[in-house]
């Protein structure tokens, strides 16, 4: 398929002081041949590598392991660790995630999926349970952080693990100094962070919550990071952290064991992989969301939108936008759970014979509730020609199950989880998120970390059953997209349910419109709902182009411009000059940093 003539062109917008949501309507020029190299902000140039992340300290923990000589998992692995310690509203080694890897010696993709998962006993009794009854405790997983990130330093790092936690623990041991966000959740957090005493002496001293700058010091997490560092995935699955984490779930009514937590073992599967433009896109397989990221693109791959215009400016686009968001959305909360013991029809969801279908709603009357379609006649279908030559997730194989249910009711979360996006000098990429699922997970609090609060995402659907080992959805999606063999975008977001829809946001502007990384990540976001005709929008979209939403039948909550609750995007282009742009998104306190 012939790209479109604007997404092989890069522009070169400076995001200086002051500049508004307004600069997203003012047409970008084109960039020089040489462009000025800038190493550090929240727009960064570079040569070599480049790590956009969450925080700034995060950010340099990993462009600290590049400069050691350590790759891009090197890199992930100690911005992922650092990351934890710096936003433990976010994620840490109490909760899990997941990572879309590309080996470019290999030419060869991997994804390695450490979602907190149940144990032996699922805790079925919590499905007879009202939530008001549910104890902090029952609703933590097995945490798969730790597992993960040393399953991929073992396996493709480069530098001894001692030196990919060391930031990590610095900044448990030495503290850093509390920024913005974190204070504000922390304000907001006061019923979770003094459910347990030991984080309440931390996050509220005196029983007042900490303030933007104040130096947060964390003892306790730093010894569990040092166990870590020195004994591997047992220095917190075994021994006193394990049976600290144990008794303080078991306290609760959690039936979580020692041995469940022995046995935690992350899962590497194959990427799921689709098209979009001439491009390849590969994204996180079930049971996380990069279905609907896929399908989203499929849906929009035929219209050429740049003639359209801008979505914030043009009705047509905006409308065609939304409409394609709702029905991949629709779409992953009907279909998507764990693979490994249900049927999911998750290369059905992504294939474009399935889009060519749904797409005949674009356009249409706008329902109350959007109802799911049927990928099923889709799933055992070949994978585009790009795909097959890099082994995709392959199509489910169990036997398609009877009709469910409609899907799972709208996410209206605020932006929660953590990504971080890393491109190294010889071209290997990783995209990695990972999350506690709410802010501060459970509220549990063991090892000087937050426990995650991921047995909440099991659901009634039949593929998110809960049961014995098995792992729940999510909405994560760390994605690569490829130009041939060369990786052109690392992208991924936080903000639950608004994950999908803001990576496909990321991917479209930045590959179809050819804006730079940095505006791109300015563009006025958008969220529809399934269950309602609402759709939230954040302030900068034209008065013709909500007007036109509005025709159709669409109701519009207008949030603030650059609004948390539309997540944070953390991304990497390569340009085809071989220049590296990273970006971190405004509405969080990240940085990119390159040399």
């Amino acid at each position: 398929m012939k790209k479109y003539a604007t997404a092989r062109r890069t522009w070169a917008i400076f995001l200086l002081a002051g500049w508004t949501l307004a600069a997203c309507r003012t047409a970008p020029a084109p960039a020089p041949a040489a462009p000025e190299v800038s190493l550090g902000g929240q727009r960064a140039v570079a040569r070599q590598g480049m790590v956009a992340a969450a925080h700034p300290l995060a950010a340099q923990a990993g462009l600290e392991a590049l400069r050691q000589g350590g790759n891009a998992v090197d890199a992930a692995v100690a911005a992922a660790f650092t990351v934890g310690v710096v936003e433990p509203m976010m994620s840490g080694i109490g909760g899990g995630g997941s990572m879309t890897i590309w080996l470019e010696a290999d030419a060869r993709a991997e994804h390695l999926e450490f979602y907190a998962s149940a144990g032996a006993d699922p805790d079925f009794a919590r499905d007879d349970l009202p939530d008001s009854l549910v104890t902090p405790e029952r609703r933590v997983a097995v945490p798969g952080s730790v597992a993960g990130l040393l399953a991929a330093h073992g396996r493709y790092g480069t530098l001894p693990r001692r030196a990919v936690l060391e930031a990590a623990i610095r900044a448990a041991r030495d503290g850093f100094f509390v920024h913005p966000l974190l204070a504000r959740v922390i304000r907001e957090s006061r019923e979770k962070l003094t459910y347990d005493p030991e984080a309440a002496a931390l996050f509220y001293p005196g029983g007042q919550p900490l303030q933007a700058g104040d130096r947060l010091v964390q003892p306790a997490l730093a010894a569990t990071l040092e166990r870590i560092a020195q004994e591997g995935a047992g220095g917190f699955y075994a021994g006193p952290a394990a049976e600290t984490l144990v008794a303080k779930l078991r306290a609760g009514g959690n039936p979580l064991t020692l041995d469940d937590l022995a046995r935690f073992t992350p899962r590497w599967r194959r990427p799921l992989c689709g098209a979009f433009g001439g491009y390849t896109v590969l994204t996180a397989p079930p049971p996380l969301g990069g279905a609907e990221v896929l399908e989203t693109l499929a849906l929009l791959d035929p219209y050429d939108l740049p003639a359209l215009g801008t979505p914030n400016e043009a009705a047509a686009a905006l409308e065609t936008l939304v409409d394609a968001i709702r029905i991949a959305r629709a779409d992953r909360v009907a279909y998507i759970g764990d693979p490994d013991d249900a049927a999911v029809p998750a290369v059905g969801l992504a294939s474009v014979a399935f889009a060519d279908e749904r797409r005949a709603l674009i356009g249409t009357a706008v329902p109350d509730t959007l109802a799911p379609g049927d990928p099923w006649d889709e799933e055992r279908l070949p994978p585009p020609a790009s795909c097959a030559r890099l082994d995709p997730f392959a199509p489910t194989p169990f036997e398609r199950p009877a009709p469910a249910a409609d899907g799972a009711a709208d996410d209206k979360d605020e932006g929660q989880t953590t990504h971080l996006s890393v491109v190294d000098r010889a071209g290997n990429a990783v995209s990695l998120t990972y999350t506690l699922g709410l802010y501060f997970g459970s509220g549990v609090y063991a090892g000087g970390a937050f426990l995650n609060s991921a047995a909440n995402n099991f659901g009634d659907q039949p593929a998110n059953r809960r049961g014995s080992y098995r792992t729940p959805r999510s909405t994560t999606a760390p994605t690569l997209v490829l130009d041939g063999d060369d990786v052109r975008l690392v992208v991924g977001a936080a903000g639950s349910g608004r994950i999908g829809p803001a990576v496909a946001q990321m991917i479209l502007y930045t590959l179809r419109y050819g804006l730079d990384p940095g505006q791109s990540l300015r563009m006025p976001r958008l969220y529809p709902f399934v269950e309602s005709r609402e759709v939230r929008v954040e302030d900068g979209f034209s008065g013709e182009a909500l007007a036109g939403l509005r025709a159709r039948g669409y109701t519009l909550d207008v949030r603030p411009p650059l609004d948390l609750y539309f997540g944070g995007v953390h991304l990497v282009y390569a340009r085809e000059d071989g220049w590296l742009v990273g970006a971190a998104d405004p509405r969080r306190d990240g940085a990119a940093l390159g040399y």
